[in-house]
């Protein structure tokens, strides 16, 4: 059954995007080897809606991915492919998690977006965080772990990798 896995480029000084939800910082890293190695290990993705903008932010893993993507909506619309790329809009993050688990197969189901990261965490949904810290301080913006419910969610570290401006970390979420 595949991993349900947080995987998100975070700041030194915790934030995974700026204040108006732009990743412009994270561009310089994007193409750091250990960021490009985990594309072969997705098999779906589960974004929020806030991530869900290939206009303005383009695709997820830049287009590279190309697997189901569900998006969790409070307003459901008819799929639709942009770029090759399925999309289905979903109401539910239960539903979205289990479509994504089935679509994926024996790869990974990997999540983007604080809101849909934090809402999995609070609902036991989640498998493993992947982050990948990067050398900048951008002072303010969206933290990823900023609405937890109560109580500690404890986890394993199984796995930390360093190139010249990124240090991987990778742990398992102990359920």
């Amino acid at each position: 059954m595949a991993k349900v896995v947080i995987h998100t480029t975070i700041t030194l000084d915790g934030f995974m995007a700026r204040p108006n939800d732009s990743l412009d910082w994270a561009n310089k890293y994007a193409n750091d080897e250990m960021t490009k190695g985990i594309t072969a290990e997705i098999g779906a993705v589960v974004m929020g809606n806030g991530r869900y903008n290939p206009a303005e932010d383009g695709l997820p893993y830049g287009g590279e991915a190309k697997v189901p993507q569900f998006v969790v909506t409070h307003h459901p619309r008819d799929p639709l492919t942009v770029d090759g790329l399925p999309f289905t809009f979903i109401n539910s993050i239960e539903r979205a998690v289990s479509l994504a688990r089935e679509a994926a197969g024996e790869k990974s189901v990997m999540l983007l977006g604080a809101s849909i990261d934090q809402q999995c965490l609070n609902a036991g949904l989640v498998d493993e965080i992947v982050l990948h810290l990067v050398p900048v301080l951008i002072g303010k913006g969206i933290r990823l772990f900023d609405k937890l419910n109560d109580g500690d969610i404890e986890l394993e570290r199984i796995a930390l990798d360093a190139t010249e401006q990124t240090t991987s970390l990778r742990f398992r979420v102990i359920k």
